[in-house]
């Protein structure tokens, strides 16, 4: 059975620049039995605001974590979502809430779902370190959900998927190779980056995009840990 307090869940807030809005997020975790926030790139601090705001979810702010760089707060993880106010990305059609939420249950190893900036959000560049795109949908005509709503509904969604996950095996794979973490995908990136420019290819387009799709490509197949190591042992061979 999936606990619904299971501590294998962290929010990431990237770039938060209003002091208030930690608060909120640590609050709304709180009631949905979530307590690992992660903080990366804060542009403000955790203050009397903030604490006022967490209300008796203090302690989640407290015992945050710290990162100025993205890929260290996700090196852990198995599956990491990122939030996005477009349904669509680069062709690719993000889940909903509850079904990111569901997926989240089924999962055994460290999860991160990502929050962005309160007004710009997650870049390009942030959203190409997600297995999945998650989009809330919201009134076209005034889709101006904030920060804290978003984490709120994220937090209940996780909860009930959680609460209602008593039949579900743990581990999206039977307990075989355990699906590869940010870190170790870091180095097969690296390694098809390296390749893509030693062999010419990047210069047939802008580089960053097909650099993107192709992370992308690789993120959205969430390789185990055997299927990295077998690409970038293939890869080594090559030596271009």
């Amino acid at each position: 059975m999936t606990d619904p307090q299971s501590p294998d869940c962290r929010f990431v807030l990237v770039g938060t620049s209003h002091s208030g809005n930690l608060g909120a997020t640590a609050r709304a975790m709180r009631t949905m039995a979530l307590d690992q926030l992660v903080l990366v790139a804060a542009q403000c601090q955790v203050d009397d605001q903030a604490m006022a705001m967490a209300a008796h979810a203090d302690t989640v702010l407290t015992n945050a974590c710290h990162h100025e760089d993205l890929a260290d707060a996700v090196a852990d993880t198995e599956l990491c979502l990122g939030l996005t106010a477009r349904p669509r990305r680069d062709g690719v059609p993000a889940l909903t809430p509850r079904q990111a939420a569901a997926t989240i249950a089924a999962e055994s190893g460290p999860v991160a779902v990502l929050f962005g900036r309160e007004r710009t959000g997650l870049t390009n560049t942030e959203l190409a370190s997600c297995h999945r795109l998650v989009h809330i949908p919201a009134n076209p005509d005034y889709p101006a959900l904030n920060l804290a709503s978003a984490v709120q509904i994220m937090a209940y969604e996780v909860f009930m998927a959680r609460a209602g996950a008593a039949d579900i095996m743990n581990g999206r794979n039977g307990g075989a190779t355990p699906v590869a973490t940010g870190a170790h995908l870091a180095g097969l990136h690296a390694r098809l980056e390296q390749l893509a420019d030693a062999t010419g290819y990047t210069c047939r387009g802008p580089r960053e995009v097909m650099l993107r799709r192709l992370r992308n490509f690789i993120n959205r197949a969430r390789p185990t840990v055997d299927e990295v190591d077998l690409l970038r042992g293939l890869l080594k061979r090559l030596r271009p």
